[in-house]
């Protein structure tokens, strides 16, 4: 007599199991012959208030203990990874665990997907933690219904677009595309009801930049027309940053919240990218301000002890806290990253996600400013760039405190003028505040902004 294989009974258990929950929720459910099971075990359609949608799913199951790993379940990919990724409706990964009879869940195509963007071939889809019962179908219907939307008309290439950058954009998202001559990518990203946008760029590793209004400044930045914007400037070309102005200024509307739609939560990568440009944007133009911080930091530790605790905590890396001390901040690991902006941060007051991303995150130093700023528009005349044999030519940002520069006047005359403090602006993020003389006489510069210094006699 032909004898029923032991792998049958879990398995039927694992289809049966999902079919129940599934048609008890009134979505429709038809298993695949077990002849043409080729990695896909049930079609199933989402319904709807008792109406059928166009949300169809694949879903191959698994049942029995064999699936069972230390981080989760585990259902082997097989010959099946390409059609996985790239059919034209996705599929899904469940596990049947005939010791709870549980079932747990895993997106096959988003994980595939994910992995062939870090150019990793994994050899199973793993489900951590993503139980499927009477509780969670609700919230399980809604998220793949939510992913299978992106297959659906224009959507289509925003989630082709969101598969290449590693990100998923949502239904209401703006989202375009453009192409540089050399075959680089960009994606501007505009979140209804958000303050700024998002540029992401092939090039950058499709690291997220956070463009808001603090980019754009109406008399132009050196080598830039009015009106560009002032991001990644070494890398974007002149074209490249048309565009990007013309994407923030069509997509104005968009960054205030409609009045039906729920209020959004802080974009938490946004923050933590802007506090990380902000540090290292300080460490440049006041290379000293780490010391300070460090001295300021220990001080206050004296008195605060829950504060001590942290950087007693944060310092027992030994080393990572040696990166913080030599390495410059593009050097350093995220260990010690977190160390400096520990250091250099008291906290970050954070506001409305409606608002502009230089608005919306408030840094507190732990070392001031030294004194109130006055900006582009208070500016009178203009840095001299005149050489001569003691005069050599910098930059905005190598300005320090005690060098002698020269200024032009409105009407072309110079006079030589003490540099008492340079910071970085906070009213401008990315520029430059100069103090002259000891006097309330402040302005705002770009980095690249050019000057001519006196040359420090050498000691004899």
């Amino acid at each position: 007599m032909p004898k029923v294989p032991d792998a049958r009974r879990p398995s039927r258990d694992a289809v049966n199991a999902l079919r129940m929950l599934l048609e008890r929720h009134n979505h429709i459910v038809q298993e695949v012959d077990g002849q043409n099971d080729f990695g896909e075990d049930l079609h199933v359609t989402f319904t709807e208030d008792g109406e059928v949608t166009g949300d169809l799913v694949k879903i191959q199951v698994k049942g029995g203990r064999s699936w069972r790993r230390a981080d989760g379940y585990a259902v082997p990919i097989g010959d099946h990874g390409g059609t996985w990724a790239d059919g034209t409706i996705p599929v899904l990964c469940v596990v049947h665990d005939p010791d709870t009879s549980c079932l747990y869940w895993a997106n096959a195509t988003k994980q595939l997907l994910s992995a062939r963007r870090n150019g990793e071939m994994p050899k199973t889809i793993i489900s951590p933690d993503q139980k499927l019962d009477a509780e969670s179908i609700a919230d399980f219907v809604a998220e793949v219904r939510n992913y299978l939307g992106r297959y659906r008309g224009n959507r289509i290439i925003q989630a082709q677009l969101g598969e290449m950058a590693g990100v998923e954009f949502g239904p209401s998202d703006i989202v375009q595309h453009h192409v540089n001559v050399f075959g680089e990518d960009l994606i501007f990203w505009q979140r209804r009801g958000e303050g700024f946008a998002t540029l992401l760029h092939s090039d950058l590793d499709w690291h997220p930049e956070h463009i808001g209004p603090e980019h754009f400044h109406p008399a132009g930045r050196p080598g830039l027309l009015p009106g560009i914007p002032v991001v990644v400037e070494k890398i974007m070309s002149m074209a490249e940053a048309q565009w990007l102005a013309a994407c923030f200024d069509a997509t104005q509307w968009a960054r205030k919240p409609a009045v039906d739609d729920p209020p959004l939560h802080t974009n938490i990568d946004a923050r933590d990218n802007y506090v990380a440009r902000r540090v290292e944007h300080r460490l440049r133009i006041e290379p000293d301000t780490l010391t300070r911080s460090i001295q300021k930091l220990r001080t206050q530790t004296a008195t605060d002890h829950d504060l001590a605790t942290i950087a007693t905590e944060l310092e027992s890396d030994a080393e990572a806290y040696a990166e913080v001390l030599s390495k410059p901040w593009r050097e350093m690991s995220d260990k010690a990253r977190r160390i400096v902006t520990f250091y250099l941060v008291k906290e970050v007051h954070v506001g409305s996600p409606a608002l502009p991303i230089d608005e919306q995150f408030r840094i507190v130093w732990r070392c001031p400013r030294p004194t109130a700023e006055y900006g582009f528009n208070a500016r009178v005349g203009r840095p001299s760039t005149r050489m001569s044999s003691h005069r050599e030519l910098v930059l905005a940002f190598e300005l320090r405190p005690g060098d002698r520069i020269y200024w032009l006047s409105r009407h072309g005359n110079e006079r030589g003028r003490n540099v008492s403090a340079v910071w970085d602006s906070e009213d401008t993020p990315g520029t430059v505040c100069v103090l002259f003389d000891q006097l309330m006489l402040g302005d705002t510069f770009w980095p690249e902004e050019r000057f001519v210094r006196k040359v420090p006699t050498k000691p004899q």
